[in-house]
């Protein structure tokens, strides 16, 4: 049967179209890392024979077409889109808000996983010599529920307060911050609308509290120098691929004191607790200690005491304002940090031990079992 003057032209033009791609996919500059996505894209794939007959050589050429595909950054955020219009409530597990703010969606109460680290606190706090609370930061979305998109799945932050209580020790205090982060009359100021980390705001109303409760006087917003930078765009943004998504400012609060950063992964001292040079850079967010590392120990000789902060990327920014307070604060990640942490509690003199982790962090997190 003899093709139709129209069945050629939709092959023509289908050939058409793939020889445009191959064409604009030699012809077009690569790239070696996404700004909207802020991840470096997969490298050409080196041939072997060991590469090919392996089937290495066939997954990497995938994932490098994938990544440099003519329009890649177009085709993702359409595809966004249609999956927020056609009534998905997630983009990569992202909610977008009413107002258009991005949320991280809530991660399932996994009873086990919970039991797991809280024991693992438990053991730590039992043998320690120096008091040790448990914070975990608010999900945005908890705070924020009147901004929640219609069949958003509930936040489990509530519920897990209430089950941590209820399997803490007698050698464990922990915060609800989740009530008074709620009771606050400008709420949305706590969070960035395009990342999950609170912002320099909500850091220093958790310090401000945190410290309150220790007995020493915490220092009011009134008494910072705020810096605002513009064309922030955090995790959230990048996850969802909706990139018609409004940046943001990051605020760096100065209170005038004077400040050295030390951490494991960098040789020497760093004057300030602010790294500016990442502000140049797709992902700011390092601008407060320089991101995640080993071990951070910040000094101030105007402070008084020393605390020692186990943690995930909240208190990056939450380290900073208690660095105003101690003349010492050391802040400890599991999730690169080797050695026992009873070793460091034992060699130096510690006024107190604050565990902080983000609520989602919490619920997933393998590291806190290592704790010892």
């Amino acid at each position: 049967m003899k093709k139709t003057t129209y069945e050629k032209g939709i092959s023509l033009l289908f050939c058409g179209a793939l020889g445009l791609v191959l064409l604009l996919f030699l012809l077009l500059p690569g790239r070696s890392f996404s700004e909207n996505e802020k991840r470096y894209l997969a490298e050409a794939p080196v041939l072997s024979a060991e590469s090919l007959f392996s089937g290495r050589f066939g997954r990497e050429a995938e994932s490098y077409a994938a990544d440099h595909l003519p329009g890649r950054d177009f085709l993702v955020g359409l595809a966004a889109q249609y999956d927020r219009l056609s009534g998905r409530q997630t983009t990569k597990a992202i909610y977008r808000g009413k107002s258009g703010r991005l949320y991280e969606a809530p991660e399932a109460l996994d009873e086990a996983q919970v039991a797991r680290n809280m024991a693992a606190v438990n053991d730590f706090a039992a043998a320690s010599s120096v008091p040790v609370e448990l914070m975990l930061a608010p999900s945005a979305g908890a705070v924020l529920p009147e901004d929640m998109p219609l069949l958003a799945d509930p936040y489990p932050d509530a519920a897990l307060l209430e089950r941590v209580r209820e399997l803490a020790g007698e050698n464990v205090r922990v915060w609800d911050l989740l009530t008074a982060f709620s009771a606050q009359e400008d709420r949305a100021a706590l969070y960035y609308g395009t990342d999950h980390h609170w912002t320099a705001r909500g850091a220093q109303l958790a310090a401000a509290l945190w410290l309150e409760e220790q007995g020493r006087e915490a220092l009011s917003p009134a008494d910072y120098a705020v810096t605002v930078c513009g064309g922030f765009t955090g995790t959230a943004y990048s996850r969802s691929a909706l990139w018609n998504t409004s940046a943001e400012s990051i605020e760096l609060w100065d209170s005038g004191g004077s400040f050295t950063v030390e951490n494991r992964d960098t040789p020497g001292a760093h004057a300030g607790l602010y790294y500016t040079e990442h502000l140049s850079e797709s992902d700011k967010y390092p601008v407060y200690l320089d991101g995640n590392h080993s071990l951070v120990r910040i000094t101030n000789p105007a402070g008084q005491g020393r605390v020692l902060l186990i943690r995930d990327s909240f208190a990056s920014c939450l380290g900073c304002f208690l660095a105003d307070s101690y003349a010492e604060v050391v802040l400890v990640d599991l999730r690169y940090y080797r050695s026992p942490v009873s070793e460091l509690l034992a060699a130096e003199d510690f006024d107190a031990v604050l565990v902080l982790y983000g609520i989602n962090n919490f619920l997933t997190d393998l590291n806190l079992m290592r704790l010892e």
